[in-house]
């Protein structure tokens, strides 16, 4: 005969405990799912997986019945989506060492690259030149590397204006590169 050993829950465990741990089993490969179609990088999609149970658990009374829970998943799943898109706007990942770690490349460019190069740069001219000023202004700077709030603050314009003059840059081009 073999005796199963049978841990009683802590003392501290309840429904709600339960509750969670039967959402978590039952729509973690849905939610999974949800955030990789809404553009969230597979490297990050655990990370945001473990904020959307952390504010399940801090809303898990707003929830009527487990049956209801997807609907409610959904939503707090798409809040998180929306919000992790946010926050890369404004923050950049800096890779320091990465460029030690590549092998050295010989001074001489290949005459494809430098055709390529040329090719891009005349595009990107073109580009430029059919662009109204206003456009062209805030533009230019985010080529050269400047961020929207540097950007706004040196054309004395609100941060949201410039992101939507970016937005139609964006769009023209767009519009460029189907013609």
């Amino acid at each position: 005969m073999v005796t199963i050993l049978v841990h009683p829950p802590p003392a501290n465990f309840s429904a709600s405990h339960a509750l969670l741990g039967r959402l978590y089993l039952e729509h973690h490969a849905f939610l999974r799912r949800l955030l990789l179609r809404q553009a969230v990088p597979p490297r990050d999609v655990e990370d945001v997986l473990q904020d959307i149970f952390f504010t399940v658990w801090r809303r898990l009374s707003c929830l009527v019945t487990p049956e209801q829970a997807r609907p409610w998943l959904l939503v707090i799943g798409l809040n998180h989506a929306r919000n992790y898109r946010k926050r890369l706007r404004y923050e950049r990942e800096v890779l320091v060492g990465f460029a030690e770690d590549l092998p050295e490349q010989e001074d001489g460019t290949s005459p494809d690259t430098l055709l390529q190069a040329t090719y891009g740069m005349f595009r990107l001219k073109r580009f430029l030149a059919k662009l109204g000023s206003r456009l062209r202004a805030a533009v230019l700077p985010y080529l050269e590397g400047q961020s929207i709030t540097e950007i706004a603050a040196s054309l004395g314009l609100n941060a949201k204006t410039v992101y939507s003059r970016l937005h139609l840059a964006r769009k023209h081009l767009n519009t460029l590169a189907l013609a």
